[in-house]
């Protein structure tokens, strides 16, 4: 009698659960659609074959605009970006871009200092975990320290892996990103029509207790050599920054941009530079490294042009 009862409650929990967890997961993938979710999903469910794509940090998210990128090249392109990515995340949305999709014929890999640091962000990537019936992404979510096995069986444990800005977003409605200029396109978002620069930079550095991550640069390799195997053209591009960024000049940058060097000089790949250009006056920044939507356009174009001209050589 007792068995049956803790049996049938058993069940009754996980169902509720269960259906706890498909009503949470409705919530969350519309709160973040348009930051994280319809990307994945053009990741791996679209049977799109684009001609470019582009891959790196926040500095691509909000700073390259595939659509300012087509009116000059006339080809079809695609941002692949997210915040925060390093090189493993790079490789990671590499392997799993060629596991449903044609090899591009320009792959753009935007780099800076937190492409080699071992700030291991799949870690807080969540919205892979909505994505764990691609091998490759829960072997690498595995990695990462989530229990991928068990979410796969229970999805709603998922959650607890959750920080609490992001399971707290479960409860509060998001505002709808503001929409001008084909501010959101392909991957691309920047809502920001102006300069909002605030003293110093938005995140602080510590040059001296900066690590260079030697398995980083392996994934760096990894992501280069796994689009030239399948014959794409692979750009390393230096995204604009402000002319008194504090990341200027410091150790860690000479470092990292040793390595950027090294591996350019390994494979011969085209290495496009915006970071000294004078153009890129504050009016044109958020930030010390971020543009603004007005930014990002010039940005766009100009990077347009240097990959139809490469194209043309």
């Amino acid at each position: 009698m007792y068995l049956k009862r803790l049996i049938i409650i058993i069940i009754i929990s996980i169902s509720i659960a269960l259906l706890s967890g498909i009503l949470l997961d409705h919530i969350y993938k519309k709160r973040w659609s348009t930051l994280f979710f319809d990307k994945t999903e053009t990741l791996i469910a679209s049977k799109t074959n684009y001609d470019i794509i582009f891959l790196g940090n926040s500095r691509v998210h909000f700073g390259i605009n595939p659509y300012y990128i087509d009116s000059i090249t006339k080809l079809h392109s695609y941002n692949f970006a997210n915040g925060g990515s390093d090189a493993e995340d790079i490789l990671l949305t590499s392997r799993v871009y060629l596991q449903y999709h044609a090899a591009p014929k320009v792959v753009v890999i935007s780099l800076d200092m937190g492409a080699l640091k071992p700030n291991e962000s799949l870690k807080t990537c969540y919205h892979y975990l909505f994505y764990l019936q691609n091998d490759t992404i829960k072997k690498y979510m595995n990695k990462a320290g989530h229990l991928t096995t068990l979410m796969k069986l229970l999805p709603f444990i998922k959650y607890s892996f959750f920080d609490e800005y992001n399971r707290t977003s479960l409860f509060l409605k998001g505002k709808p990103y503001p929409q001008f200029d084909h501010n959101i396109y392909n991957g691309f978002l920047n809502i920001h029509r102006q300069n909002n620069i605030e003293a110093g930079a938005m995140y602080a550095i510590r040059d001296n207790e900066e690590v260079l991550s030697t398995e980083a640069i392996t994934y760096l390799i990894n992501a280069v050599e796994a689009f030239r195997l399948n014959g794409s053209i692979v750009i390393f591009v230096t995204p604009p920054e402000r002319k008194k960024s504090v990341y200027r000049d410091t150790r860690f940058r000479q470092t990292t941009d040793s390595v950027f060097n090294s591996i350019v000089k390994q494979f011969r790949l085209p290495n496009f530079h915006f970071e000294n250009d004078s153009m890129y006056t504050n009016e044109y920044f958020v930030d010390d490294i971020h543009l603004n939507e007005p930014g990002s356009r010039i940005y766009s174009l100009q990077l347009g042009d240097s990959i139809r001209n490469q194209l043309h050589e």
